[in-house]
């Protein structure tokens, strides 16, 4: 539900022309491309690894409430975008930190992002501070700080919150209507 509704918002915002998916369970995952290839109008195509899922993508979507790192450094094109929106807790850690070291982070909070979000792993491994966040997602929407400056490599960790939620939902539907 959640990769859904990402490939959604991300196919009106960017105006994609190709999408890649992976999961370890391979019908699902052939199911999710097929049902985003017809609904959003361009091809989804299936990747049989993670690996080859992240080194064609510009931007990375990960969803998961695991505790094992689900991409590489190394697979990573020098301005992908990596939003982690997976189910936050202290046990999760999808990105490793010497992603986190070389990105440019935005967090929805960052207190909250220290204690649950992919921020704590980077700081316990000693490769971030807290004041090494660029900026909380706030501060890049109502302009106070940029967001993206350049090809630069971006991680937005996201934990939730149920305000933002309500504000981006309210947003979005003065847009639409």
């Amino acid at each position: 539900v959640i990769a859904e509704a990402m490939a959604r918002s991300s196919a009106t915002v960017h105006g994609f022309e190709q999408g890649y998916g992976y999961s370890r369970d391979m019908t699902k995952n052939s199911a999710f491309c097929d049902k985003m290839s017809a609904e959003l109008g361009y091809a989804f195509t299936p990747c049989s690894s993670a690996e080859e899922a992240v080194r064609n993508a510009d931007v990375v979507f990960t969803q998961t409430p695991g505790g094992e790192w689900v991409l590489d450094l190394k697979w990573l094109k020098p301005h992908a975008l990596i939003v982690a929106s997976g189910s936050d807790q202290p046990t999760k850690n999808e990105i490793p930190p010497a992603v986190m070291k070389k990105a440019r982070v935005v967090t929805d909070i960052t207190a909250q992002c220290l204690r649950v979000g992919e921020l704590r792993s980077a700081v316990a491994a000693g490769v971030m501070k807290e004041t090494d966040v660029h900026a909380q997602l706030g501060e890049v929407i109502n302009g106070t700080k940029k967001g993206r400056t350049g090809k630069e490599l971006i991680v937005c960790d996201l934990t939730g919150t149920g305000a933002q939620d309500a504000a981006i939902g309210s947003y979005v539907m003065k847009v639409l209507d």
